[in-house]
């Protein structure tokens, strides 16, 4: 178990976090969207008041004015489905469902429909520009999702080629070449805008993988791997205010200082890191916690486990203590390096405090018994 975990979560849980790319597209979906419906609105907008914008507008035009009913139809079509595609994506968590895709579509068509009659039938000036204005909004509000964006772009794309081969009985090399430089600045921004999007997703990686070495650092102890006390005293109040219950292992490395007297202080080091080694080997599963409490002091943190399961651990943390024969020459009760322990069971209503110090009375007595073994105390 990474020691620090639990003091990662609490730093991590205070913001927003993407877990994979998928997180930061939704995210991006979250800001882009509003903006995409506010521009389709307003241009709809534009259209079906046109006549109180421009002065007897409709009266300007001589063909096809039968289709005018149509036209206000289409613009407040696309309204209902700008904001139905708002809906959709804000309702649902945030991604394009079939739905959204469908709808994307449908606006498309509509515009593109509109845009036709516009160019071909009415030649009005600002054809043209609502057509490149309404490409390069979804160029910049879908350029992370290239299925939505083909999908809204292609009808207007197409529709722009056909609508000049229309006006001018087939293909303008003129106008094919500013189609050509039209096409090559949204292929060139879709690239340029997802380099940026692929950057940003770098770097939020490596700023996640920065905060998370942070994070060990200030929750785990740099001599034995272990979690600090800090960190154990998080995981225990946590425990506590959830209400799991949890036997907790006190131990001490018995005669350290006569060790470090007779060794010196680096071996010392040593011996401390050798026994965290032993004690995380010891452990049943990664979600046990095992921490430096303080000097040569350790406590190993077991979830949900009963008395005898601690039992079991303190066993075979000395068994591997035996097995790795760590040399002590200056101990009064073994040759190897040996800990005593004191095992007790957390206690409904009982603070952190209260059940390390129920610990360290049955570690007291383990040592008051001759040390080299562990001791167990009820739940007050």
């Amino acid at each position: 178990m990474d020691q620090s975990s639990g003091g990662r979560h609490r730093a991590f849980d205070t913001a927003i976090v993407w877990q994979d790319r998928n997180d930061m597209v939704r995210q991006a979906l979250f800001v882009s969207i509003p903006w995409f419906t506010f521009v389709n609105v307003s241009f709809a907008l534009i259209i079906f008041f046109r006549n109180v914008l421009i002065s007897g507008f409709d009266r300007s035009i001589s063909d096809q004015t039968e289709i005018l009913p149509l036209i206000n139809g289409i613009a407040v079509g696309i309204i209902a489905f700008s904001f139905l595609l708002a809906f959709f994506i804000y309702r649902l968590p945030a991604r394009f469902t079939p739905v959204s895709m469908g709808l994307l579509l449908i606006l498309s068509l509509m515009w593109s429909y509109c845009s036709y009659h516009f160019i071909v039938w009415w030649h009005l000036p600002f054809a043209w520009p609502l057509s490149v204005i309404l490409m390069l909004t979804a160029l910049a509000a879908l350029y992370y999702h290239p299925p939505a964006l083909m999908l809204f772009l292609t009808p207007l794309w197409l529709t722009a080629l056909l609508a000049s081969m229309q006006l001018n009985q087939g293909i303008s090399v003129r106008f094919l070449l500013v189609w050509l430089i039209l096409t090559t600045i949204l292929i060139y921004g879709r690239y340029i805008l997802q380099r940026w999007f692929d950057e940003a997703w770098r770097r939020y990686q490596e700023n996640r993988m920065l905060i998370a070495m942070l994070d060990v650092m200030a929750h785990q102890d740099a001599l034995t791997g272990t979690a600090n006390r800090r960190s154990m005293e998080n995981y225990l109040d946590d425990a506590i205010r959830q209400a799991l219950p949890f036997a907790l292992i006190m131990l001490d490395v018995d005669y350290f200082k006569r060790y470090n007297d007779h060794y010196g202080h680096q071996a010392g080091d040593d011996c401390l890191a050798k026994v965290a080694g032993v004690l995380k080997s010891s452990v049943r599963t990664p979600a046990d916690l095992v921490a430096r409490y303080g000097g040569e002091e350790f406590v190993v943190v077991l979830p949900t486990a009963s008395l005898d399961e601690a039992a079991l651990v303190a066993e075979r943390i000395q068994a591997s203590l035996h097995a790795t024969a760590l040399p002590h020459l200056a101990s009064e009760v073994s040759n190897r390096v040996t800990v005593s322990m004191g095992i007790a069971l957390s206690g409904s209503s009982e603070s952190a405090a209260g059940i390390i110090n129920r610990a360290d009375n049955a570690l007291y007595r383990a040592k008051q018994q001759g040390r080299n073994q562990w001791a167990k105390q009820n739940p007050a």
